[in-house]
């Protein structure tokens, strides 16, 4: 076969992976580009479908939506291919949404496979057991990721027991016994060590780190946005729209800051999940939990994403644990609006720009007379005390987003 026809052949090969990334971004969000990213180019072409699946993810949803009517020939968002496809991206997602739920049933299943090793016949060799946990060593975006590769993301062959098998490989365990008292240490392998496990290959490899690359979200603060360390705070608060000055808490403050966040880094460098969500907390309710409070829960309820920050889980499950009304409303800057003028706070997650390089949780607590937006941001003392545009709040808002945001509306029940 000569050059140009295999130029041709390759091109066209582009386009239609294009398409297949396309689609999977709009009808399947950020984990469906990611699966057909994997679909159409694996193993082949890496650095191709990379600038594709950046590119692709950094277009505005609405392009996403133009797209494959404009680009591609796709009829409608009725057509049926389209419409089994998005089912099937939807209901991966949640499945992936499972992952922090099904840990400790994931580990009683390993337990059970364990303990008829320590037995003569029906006779326990021991009298007692215990169990000692160190997991998050891989986090559920290096499980989404090596899972794409893993199975090739085929959107209609997983399924739950696809996330369990995932879930289960990942673990490794030892055993020692002592005075008939059975002691089982049970950590998960790092992602290296997992994908050395499951044998994939280095090209395998560098698929799984090109898809967590994307999917991962740094909430770390450093330099000028670390705050002061050395600072109490004390008793600040905002007015704004609600009925109730909004209480302000900053992540780096002397009574929590040094504080660790899980088993890596400190409320300071990563707590602004936390803080955001006590920020809420400890304004519409009579509970005036601290940073401290929240970050303790989040870790004991598997919404600390180590090395990283919170995974955007934790302010849905957080708020309705500490009895708030709390409602997703995706990037939808009408309803964004509705809230803010209603008197109610929004938490936003945030992406690159005026509030953070990566990703910053932040609260917007209501409009100026001249329609621009107030914030506490968890940061920064001076970030809350200006006024925002709100096309800035909107364009800057994360498009990683999952868990119903990157807005989610706070109320009291």
């Amino acid at each position: 076969m000569d050059n140009q026809s295999t130029s041709s052949i390759n091109k066209a090969r582009l386009l239609s992976g294009a398409a297949n990334i396309v689609r999977g971004a709009a009808y399947g969000g950020l984990h469906g580009a990611a699966a057909e990213a994997v679909k159409s180019f694996f193993p082949e072409a890496v650095k191709a479908a990379l600038i594709l699946l950046v590119v692709l993810l950094l277009t505005p949803m609405l392009v996403f939506t133009a797209l494959p009517n404009i680009m591609f020939g796709f009829e409608s968002a009725t057509d049926p291919e389209i419409v089994d496809f998005t089912a099937s991206a939807q209901a991966l997602d949640q499945l992936y949404q499972t992952i922090n739920s099904k840990n400790q049933s994931i580990i009683d299943q390993l337990i059970s496979s364990i303990l008829p090793g320590f037995a003569d016949g029906e006779d326990p060799l021991y009298d007692a057991y215990s169990v000692n946990q160190d997991l998050n060593n891989t986090n559920q975006f290096w499980l989404i990721a090596i899972g794409s590769v893993q199975y090739k993301q085929d959107l209609y062959t997983m399924d739950e027991s696809v996330i369990d098998s995932l879930l289960f490989d990942k673990l490794t365990w030892s055993t020692s016994i002592t005075d008939r008292m059975l002691s089982i240490a049970v950590c998960d392998l790092s992602p290296e060590a997992y994908m050395d496990r499951l044998g994939f290959t280095q090209e395998e490899k560098d698929w799984a780190s090109l898809l967590y690359s994307v999917l991962a979200e740094e909430q770390n603060i450093t330099g000028e946005d670390s705050g002061n360390y050395n600072t109490d705070y004390g008793d600040i608060s905002f007015s704004g729209s609600v009925d109730t000055p909004v209480v302000y808490y900053n992540q780096t403050d002397a009574r929590w800051g040094n504080k660790l966040y899980g088993k890596s880094g400190t409320i300071g460098q990563a707590g602004c999940g936390p803080t955001a969500l006590a920020i809420a907390v400890a304004t519409l309710t009579n509970n005036k939990v601290t940073p401290y409070d929240v970050a303790q829960w989040s870790v004991a309820n598997g919404h600390r994403c180590e090395g990283y920050g919170s995974y955007h889980s934790l302010i849905p499950a957080g708020g309705a644990h500490y009895g708030l009304n709390i409602t997703g409303i995706g990037a939808d800057s009408k309803r964004l609006t509705d809230a803010l003028q209603s008197g109610k706070l929004v938490i936003a997650i945030m992406g690159p720009g005026h509030f953070t390089s990566s990703g910053h949780f932040i609260v917007l607590r209501g409009f100026t007379d001249d329609g621009k937006v107030l914030v506490a941001d968890p940061a920064s003392v001076k970030q809350s005390n200006k006024e925002w545009a709100l096309g800035i709040i909107v364009n800057e808002a994360s498009r990683k987003a999952s868990s119903g945001g990157p807005f989610w509306v706070l109320s009291a029940r």
